[in-house]
């Protein structure tokens, strides 16, 4: 391998073998530093102008005493080393000292000096004491001339004060005067101050008068301070004296205010209340009450209602659809299951409760029918001669009963003991109508009646002879029960037979599966024929039922059907198992629950097919309602499309999005025939017709469509804004208006219809419905006077061919001859019909003209001041319309009744535009701003951090660029914020790892020592082993001396131990 060539050396790099000088070094560290790691404390207050060695609190100066380290990570890191670490260590200690010295704990143990400390200290400590020394303080500061001293060094400046004295000698001196003592240190070492005489006299010495200030005994001073105590004591005294005295002349005077409102009070004159309780009650007898007093009355009986109800707690919550499915499901599923084992003769688990005996019920209430009807006939054929005959007879039968030894019994006129006659109607009307009691009872009675006349029925069963397949009540196996008791029941006798003493004996085998054989006919008794008949009844009953729910299973329909996936297949299950309207809206309901969404979601398919299968099953039911009527009882198709509706209602709700999508799709089918039959229309003449039906064209939809679109309403909300369903069909109803062209009555219908269902729609909304309020002024003006210049107004293509048709040119004339004609035109307004013989009839005219009047009543009220003050322009042409039919003429005038439907529309128009005021001008509105459509958000506003720039704000107005400057800053500190929390996370876990190594460091190391010592004892054993067992010595006791002390063990012999 080639030897690696070193790199060159720069010039301004000292020789090889010299070292590296270290602040080089330090620079090229530092070199390398991160900027930002640079920058100061962010508590640090600029300052304006830098002086030399300026204290700022908040900064350190690099290198200095207090923070050596020159970045702000390595600060940061020193901080956390003494805070963190010490936080970590004492996390698991019960007892943790605090530090509360000044500068030893907080921010200030990081922000102080060392000078710092100790100056805040002296403070604190200096405060202290003069707050301790001046609460406590004897001396009289008036005494002294105000009680102000200046002191120099700790002492006191006065007259015994000597500047010469204290000379205090500066460092250049030192060594000059550094052999000579003060004066004080003089006089205390070599005689004077306190030992000179004159000095002691005059009360002088160098550290002032040896007595309390001023040259005063002791003694004066404690009795001034005395006096200033006794001068408090009675100051206080005085006071407390002065407050009670302001207490008693207080509750005197709240005394005689209450006196004085003793006397006001008596003045004054207050309500009676029970006077007015009496008026109230009177009142209230005679029914004159207010209004405002009626609605009290109510309210205060519905408080009392509610404070007397019984307060319970729900127990039950309310159910789910998808629960409320699910339960509908499972009992139809159950009654499909019943049904068909009962169509296969299976009974097994059928109690046939819901299946009546209305022949074995009505046996008895039908004899006593008769009995009375008998009763009845006599007495009416019964003569005045034949009464006295029919009581000797009532008599000859009559019975009585009488108490003797016997007990009671029944005594014929002859004194023959006869049997109650009640007991024995009873008994035949017992054999004709078993119970259910009866038959439960069978066994028990039986056996318990056998028991007390056992001694006959052993007779009996001596004389009869039993013969093989007769049913008998069997003692079941007497000799093994214990205390012989008794056990009966039912069986067959399979065998007779003779035993060798030439007794009979019986095998018999129970009805429960069991057998017995050779029995003695005292345990064996056969069954009375009265029971048997019993069972024989019950059992015809029972067989009777069972085929009458045989029958009833296949008569009746499924309980659960399959999907039908076509129309056709829809009628041909209808057809199969219908007979009725109704069996035909059962059989969609039972459909509809046994497949419903809320069961499984795998239904979505074929539900959504069978909701288009459901359409086009309306569709067909409204077109037969037009063209056969409601079909009567049978059929009740209005029934039907009610349930219909219900249905599309609920599977909507259930899958609303597979709805939207079936009705998007059907509504572009409507809007494509439209297309095609407007197409069609312009080759078609004005009064043309189909040459097959010799029925006049029509362009409008069918009936089953406009009733569809009626259901739409109820299904999807008509009051959104934009509606994937509603919006179509509204715009579908207002291109048929506008475009359909008039040529029948029939059209007309049609096209008021659609009228009324677009101001249905726009109802709850308050839209305004153009088209429709078009369209009906246009029908309002073929019934002028002059119908072709009326229709000049109209400008509505729909009703252009109209007024050009001459049939339509008629219209008031019929509506006069009806009334004419007619007595209940008079009387009564007739109303539309979409039935197809209703369209020929003469009272037609009548009825369209009081359906529009109608419409545009509910068309005012719908509007009601909703469209910004331009109701009159909206309906100006339907008061021109109202306007031109009000006109009265000689010949052609219109009925009382529909003038007066005419006014009362007038009255309601003009009050709901009110034509008299004049329109306010058109102002412009401006649309929400965004900030107004915005929902309120309550989380915080985490903005992007790279959106800080400063020259943003040059064209901001000043409160703006507060607000962005102040958010910046957040963000700032949010940022900062987070890099502390993850810096003091990766600390914490360094420290913790640091620890753990620590101490699994300590525990290998111990653990490599074991071995150590370990290794070591087992190489000491293999030497002795290698050295044949000399180095051992002792050994014990025995024949293990012996050997170790001949030093022979281990020694082979032989090639052998």
């Amino acid at each position: 391998m080639a030897k690696k060539r070193g790199s060159k050396r720069s010039l301004s790099s000292t020789p090889k073998g010299l070292p590296q000088k270290k602040a080089r070094v330090v620079e090229a560290s530092s070199s390398s530093h991160n900027p930002f790691e640079i920058a100061k404390s962010s508590n640090a207050r600029s300052v304006k102008h830098h002086v030399h060695n300026r204290h700022v609190p908040g900064s350190s100066a690099p290198q200095s005493k207090l923070n050596p380290h020159t970045s702000a990570l390595a600060r940061s890191l020193k901080r956390r080393k003494d805070v963190l670490r010490q936080e970590l260590l004492d996390k698991k200690k019960s007892n943790a000292f605090v530090d509360k010295r000044i500068g030893e704990s907080g921010a200030a143990k990081f922000n102080m000096t060392q000078e710092d400390k100790m100056l805040a200290r002296i403070v604190r400590e200096r405060s202290r004491r003069s707050k301790r020394t001046a609460r406590f303080a004897l001396e009289d500061d008036d005494a002294d001339g105000g009680g102000m001293t200046l002191t120099h060094g700790g002492k006191v400046i006065d007259e015994s004060y000597n500047p010469q004295d204290h000379v205090i000698l500066s460092d250049d001196d030192e060594d000059k005067y550094s052999g000579n003592l003060e004066k004080v240190d003089t006089e205390l070492h070599f005689g004077g101050g306190a030992f000179d005489r004159a000095k002691r006299n005059s009360a002088e010495s160098a550290y002032g008068p040896s007595s309390g200030a001023g040259g005063r005994e002791l003694g004066d001073v404690y009795r001034s301070r005395k006096m200033e105590l006794d001068e408090m004591i009675a100051r206080k005294k005085m006071e407390k004296a002065e407050r009670m005295k302001r207490k008693e002349n207080q509750v005197e005077t709240f005394e005689e205010m209450d006196e004085s409102f003793k006397e006001l009070a008596s003045i004054l004159q207050f309500r009676d209340k029970e006077k007015e309780h009496q008026k109230h009650a009177q009142a209230k007898k005679a029914g004159m009450l207010s209004k405002e007093d009626e609605e009290m009355e109510d309210w205060d009986r519905e408080m009392k209602e509610y404070l007397f109800e019984r307060k319970v707690k729900a127990t039950d919550r309310t159910k789910t659809p998808e629960e409320i499915a699910q339960e509908e499901a499972k009992r139809l599923q159950e009654l499909e299951t019943k049904r068909l084992a009962r169509m296969n003769n299976d009974f097994e688990d059928d109690d046939l409760s819901d299946i009546s005996d209305d022949d074995t019920k009505n046996k008895r209430q039908q004899k006593k029918k008769k009995k009375r009807a008998i009763k009845k006939v006599k007495s009416a054929i019964k003569g005045p001669d034949e009464l006295d005959s029919d009581d000797e007879d009532e008599d000859e039968n009559k019975i009585e009963a009488r108490f003797t030894s016997e007990g009671l019994v029944y005594v014929d006129k002859k004194g023959n003991i006869v049997k109650n006659p009640e007991d024995e109607s009873d008994q035949d009307s017992s054999e004709e109508t078993p119970t259910e009691s009866d038959e439960s009872d069978a066994e028990s009675s039986s056996s318990s009646d056998e028991e007390d006349d056992g001694s006959s029925s052993f007779q009996t069963n001596d004389k009869s002879n039993l013969s093989v397949g007769m049913k008998v009540m069997g003692n079941y196996r007497l000799e093994h029960q214990f205390e012989g008791r008794e056990n009966w029941y039912p069986g067959t006798i399979s065998n007779v037979k003779t035993g060798d003493d030439g007794k009979v004996l019986y095998d018999v085998s129970y009805n429960d599966g069991d057998f017995e054989a050779d029995m003695i006919p005292s345990n064996v008794r056969p069954i009375k024929k009265e029971k048997m008949k019993k069972k024989e009844a019950e059992e015809d009953i029972r067989k009777k039922k069972q085929l009458k729910a045989k029958v009833k299973a296949r008569s009746s329909m499924p309980f659960v059907f399959e999907v039908p996936t076509t129309l056709e297949a829809l009628h041909d299950m209808i057809a199969t198992h219908a007979s009725t309207g109704a069996d035909a809206s059962l059989v969609i309901q039972r459909i509809y629950a046994a497949n419903s969404v809320r069961l499984n979601k795998n239904n979505k398919e074929k539900m959504q097919n069978f909701y288009d299968v459901l359409l086009r099953r309306f569709i067909a039911v409204g077109d037969a309602v037009h063209s056969s009527g409601d079909g009567g009882p049978d059929l009740g198709r209005y029934e039907q499309l009610n349930a219909l509706t219900k249905i599309l209602y609920k599977m909507a709700q259930d899958s609303p999005e597979c709805a939207g999508a079936v009705w998007g799709r059907r509504l572009g089918i409507f809007q494509k025939a439209l297309a095609k039959r407007l197409r069609d229309s312009e080759l078609v003449s004005v009064d043309g017709c189909d040459d097959d039906e010799g029925q006049h064209f029509s362009a409008w939809p069918s009936t089953g469509t406009i009733l569809l679109l009626r259901a739409l309403g109820h299904i999807f909300p008509v009051t959104d804004k934009r509606h994937p369903v509603v919006t179509p069909a509204l715009l579908l109803l207002g291109q048929t208006i506008a475009q359909a062209p008039v040529r029948s009555h029939y059209d007309l219908v049609a096209g008021l219809f659609c009228s009324g269902l677009m101001i249905e729609y726009t109802k709850g909304a308050k839209r305004f419905p153009p088209e429709a309020l078009a369209f009906l002024a246009g029908v309002l003006r073929l019934f002028s006077l002059n119908a072709v210049e009326a229709a000049s107004g109209i400008h509505l293509p729909t009703l252009e061919i109209a007024a050009k048709n001459p049939k339509f040119a008629l219209m008031r004339r019929s509506v006069v001859a009806h009334a004419e004609t007619s007595e209940n035109a008079q009387t009564s307004l007739t109303q539309i019909s979409l039935d197809k013989k209703m369209l020929s009839d003469q009272s037609m005219p009548t009825a369209l003209i009081c359906s529009t009047l109608k419409l545009v009543e509910i068309a005012v009220s719908n509007i009601d001041h909703s469209i910004g003050g331009s109701e009159t322009e909206v309906m100006l042409e339907i008061h021109r319309s109202l306007l031109h039919i009000a006109q009265k003429s000689k010949r052609k005038s219109m009925p009382p009744i529909i003038l007066k439907v005419i006014k009362n529309s007038l009255l309601v128009l003009s009050a709901g535009i009110k034509i008299d005021q004049a329109r306010l001008p058109l102002n412009r509105r401006s649309g929400a701003t965004t900030s107004e459509l915005a929902v309120k958000s309550l989380a915080p506003r985490m903005e992007d951090p790279t959106r800080y720039a400063m020259s943003k704000d040059k064209n901001k107005s000043q409160t703006q660029a507060m607000h962005d400057r102040n958010r910046r800053e957040y963000k700032r500190e949010h940022k900062a914020a987070m890099r502390e929390l993850r810096l003091d996370a990766a600390f914490i876990e360094n420290e913790r790892r640091k620890d753990r190594d620590k101490r699994d460091s300590k525990a290998r190391e111990k653990r490599h020592r074991n071995f150590a010592w370990l290794e070591d004892q087992q190489a000491h054993m293999n030497e002795q082993v290698r050295m044949g067992g000399g180095l051992l010595s002792g050994g014990g006791t025995g024949a293990a001396r012996a050997k170790a002390a001949s030093a022979k063990l281990g020694i082979k012999k032989g090639g052998k131990f």
